[in-house]
């Protein structure tokens, strides 16, 4: 097994020997007298451990450590403050910097090799851990992307020759049975769309295209599609627009049309009476300058306050029972929640006023700079 590195650093040639003497035996050492020194050396070797001195010419302890953990190469290095510096104040600020210990001096051979020996094992397991973590999420994604697109095979042609036999047979009570068939085939297949556009989303090359579009027209296609389910339900369904707002911007349309149509569709399925309404209006104006606000509000069951942010992750329901009165696998929002992310936007929930609940989406107001033929 490789040995792990450890760096000492200090202005004192007698202190490095001695620290030297204790850990020689154990452990690949490297030195440095000054803390530029040390800076360059410790971003070109990655130690495992620093010992690091405080009271040096020039840079001292305490401003390399505050370097270091503000770079994002090198933050994760555990620091051991070594020092004469014998005050509480100063042992609190070391370890308010990010250093993990401090040692006194003068140096006892015995507590610095226990010190390090336990520190270095606590980050060999934190990098185990790393290591294991990162394997599990590389293999979940594998897994998602393999049997989405397994199950989407058989699924096509099921549907397909339902609607083949649908569209033939004059039987009634066949119908109802081919029809329950469909129904379940497409919610299945609802289903592992979500997952392979989850997977989609967590990939690399995903890449959001900002073009110009007629605002109006385009909220009023995702309505019409959504307009046969509210009318099942008996929901009024309607879209209120700011008319401050230009009629053409600028937005990836396929990404807000996937995260517009996943809010609207989520309230209309969670309220049973009353309406589902989408209002649009400007927003901010602050430091991340103007955005879009899309308001989606319901009067449907309402969600936990203690909920409000956790059914924005993967395969969470507010209600995670398995008798759950709405099924589901959770994926929806969090989808939303990736898409809106990606186009440099947010998305949240509130409580609604006098009952259900409210989802807001912003993304960067973009106003296209030529009048051309927005789509």
């Amino acid at each position: 097994m490789k040995r792990q590195t450890v760096m000492i650093v200090d202005d004192t040639l007698a202190n490095i020997e001695i620290l030297s003497e204790s850990l020689g035996d154990d452990y690949e050492l490297f030195f440095a007298t000054s803390g530029a020194e040390a800076l360059e050396l410790v971003r070109a070797e990655k130690p495992d451990l620093i010992l690091l001195d405080v009271m040096m010419p020039g840079m001292d302890g305490y401003q390399l450590c505050t370097m270091l953990k503000e770079d994002q190469e090198t933050r994760n290095i555990p620091i051991v403050f070594v020092t004469a510096m014998t005050q509480e104040e100063d042992e609190i600020r070391g370890l308010e910097l990010g250093a993990i210990d401090y040692i006194t001096k003068p140096i006892s051979p015995h507590i610095v090799r226990a010190r390090v020996k336990n520190h270095l094992e606590l980050k060999r397991y934190r990098d185990l851990l790393e290591t294991l973590s990162t394997a599990a999420e590389r293999a979940k994604k594998e897994f998602l992307r393999s049997v989405s697109h397994e199950l989407r095979t058989p699924l096509t042609p099921i549907i397909g020759m339902t609607d083949l036999v649908l569209s033939s047979e004059e039987d009634d009570e066949k119908r109802k049975y081919l029809s329950l068939v469909q129904k379940a085939a497409l919610k299945l297949l609802g289903i592992v769309e979500d997952l392979i556009e989850t997977s989609r989303l967590e990939g690399d090359g995903v890449c959001v295209e900002n073009l110009p579009f007629m605002l109006r027209p385009f909220l009023d296609g995702i309505v019409r599609g959504l307009d046969p389910l509210a009318q099942s339900k008996g929901l009024q369904l309607r879209v209120t627009v700011d008319p401050e707002l230009p009629e053409a911007v600028s937005a990836d349309q396929a990404m807000l049309y996937k995260v517009l149509s996943m809010l609207l569709g989520n309230a209309l399925k969670f309220t049973s009476g009353g309406e589902v309404a989408l209002e649009v209006r400007r927003a901010g104006g602050g430091s991340a300058g103007e955005m879009l606000r899309f308001s989606v509000s319901d009067t449907g069951i309402g969600i936990e306050k203690a909920d409000l942010e956790r059914i924005f992750s993967d395969f969470t329901q507010s209600d995670g029972s398995i008798t759950r009165g709405y099924q589901g696998l959770g994926l929806g929002l969090g989808l939303a929640r990736r898409i809106t992310e990606l186009m440099e936007g947010r998305i949240w929930a509130e409580s609604g006023p006098g009952g259900g609940s409210v989802f807001h989406a912003e993304i960067p107001l973009l106003i296209p700079e030529k009048a051309g033929t927005p789509r």
